[in-house]
């Protein structure tokens, strides 16, 4: 029911939004004053009151100056309500309409937010969270990458850097696991390709993560991923030869 809801909201938002006649039923003093209520409203962490003044703004005064501020405001009531795929949906269509909307840098990080918050709650709690799903942790350090490279000066970028630096932890926790997993089993080509990874992609400021890497390219100094991948397969080889020959024996 809820998705119904959704997709008629966004219907909602670009019809009146792309209409070609201007649906203005009241004065923009009364966008205004909407808008305020909005605001207000989700300032008090009444979300339902908020959501219908913003969709009011949208709807009923389409082509105001407000409509703008009131389609990022939406979204940030989503994001509050915790409906995070629907605050992107609304973040994207207000960034391809509104490329360069003085609100733009806000939409672009919210919605790296959005994906960020659909992260695994317990990544750091179960035994093996390397085999979880966290494509959306890899989408929102994209964009807060491209945030961060578009908006150098926004005010928000503090916030930005230091969401950044939490999802990169993630998704170098899971290079690391993984490396330590291999290094284990002597797989060292894998351990060579999660660390060359992680340094090709992360800045690594923990010095607890730091030693794992040393530990890690102590069990397994640096080579050529060629070479690694040759000394592996002549290892399996060999193993394979001494199984024929129990084999052999035991028959």
């Amino acid at each position: 029911m809820k998705k119904i809801l959704f997709v008629a909201i966004l219907a909602n938002i670009l019809l009146f939004s792309c209409s070609k006649t201007p649906v203005i039923r009241s004065t923009e003093s009364d966008a205004d004053k909407i808008y305020q209520e909005g605001l207000f409203y989700l300032d008090k962490g009444d979300l339902t009151n908020a959501e219908n003044r913003f969709m009011k703004v949208i709807s009923d005064f389409s082509y105001s100056k407000y409509e703008p501020f009131a389609t990022v405001a939406l979204g940030k009531t989503y994001y509050k309500k915790e409906e995070y795929m629907s605050a992107i949906t609304v973040f994207e269509t207000f960034l391809k309409r509104h490329p360069n909307h003085e609100s733009a840098p806000e939409a672009l990080l919210y919605k790296a937010n959005s994906y960020f918050a659909q992260k695994p709650s317990d990544f750091f709690i179960l035994p093996n969270p390397a085999e979880k799903d966290i494509a959306v942790v890899e989408t929102a350090v994209l964009l807060y990458k491209e945030y961060l490279e578009k908006y150098p000066e926004d005010k928000n970028r503090a916030a930005g850097e230091m969401k950044l630096e939490e999802a990169e932890a993630i998704l170098i926790e899971k290079d690391l696991r993984v490396a330590e997993f291999y290094a284990k089993r002597k797989k060292c080509a894998g351990v060579f390709l999660r660390l060359q990874h992680i340094e090709g992609n992360f800045q690594v400021s923990s010095e607890k993560n730091l030693q794992r890497i040393e530990k890690l390219k102590e069990k397994c100094p640096p080579k050529s991923k060629e070479e690694y991948f040759k000394i592996e397969k002549n290892e399996d080889k060999k193993e394979g030869d001494e199984g024929e020959k129990t084999d052999e024996n035991n028959e």
